[in-house]
């Protein structure tokens, strides 16, 4: 039995990175998918900007959601350049927020600043 273990190939530093290469690809795949994880933002921020407990429909808390997908829907576009339905929801999502933004802008300026600055929104000089 002692001439069969010799046989055996001692385990070297290459054979090691490998074991630790495969380790780290296994921990890659078993990671949290992003959809999961956008939910969850989603989820975060319309709590954060709810203006109430049965809060759906402000402007605040449909901008924040729109904003957490538009930013996960940029990286996703980034990434799949010719994914043209994922561009032309993208381009809607930002028409739609766009235009609750007027209109909180129009109703009340200082909830409107307040989001933009939460939500890290750019604005125009002129919309101050």
């Amino acid at each position: 039995m002692a001439f069969i273990s010799l046989l055996k190939p001692l385990p070297t530093i290459k054979s090691r990175l490998n074991k630790e290469c495969v380790l780290c690809n296994l921990r890659s795949e078993l990671s949290i998918p992003q959809p999961y994880i956008n939910s969850a933002q989603i989820k975060e921020v319309r709590e954060k900007y709810r203006l109430h407990e049965k809060d759906t429909g402000s402007p605040e808390y449909q901008i924040a959601a729109l904003t957490v997908r538009i930013a996960y829907m940029t990286a996703h576009v980034k990434k799949n350049p010719k994914d043209y339905s994922s561009t032309r929801g993208l381009i809607a999502m930002v028409s739609a927020r766009k235009k609750l933004l007027r209109y909180l802008r129009s109703q009340n300026k200082d909830r409107f600043l307040k989001i933009c600055l939460g939500l890290k929104i750019r604005i125009q000089k002129s919309q101050l």
